[in-house]
């Protein structure tokens, strides 16, 4: 049983709407440095 990645592993092929709702996929930055901030939408607890 797997207990998710591990530091050091690649990230699994994902995509995401960036702040202007354009889809943007990890695997289209191959080869360059990629930091992902997760933050709670406004007004929402967390």
């Amino acid at each position: 049983m797997s207990s998710g990645p591990q530091v050091g592993d690649p990230a699994p092929p994902f995509e995401l709407p960036d702040a202007f709702r354009k889809t943007v996929r990890l695997d289209s930055m191959r080869g360059s440095p990629v930091l992902l901030f997760f933050f709670p939408k406004a007004s929402t607890p967390g």
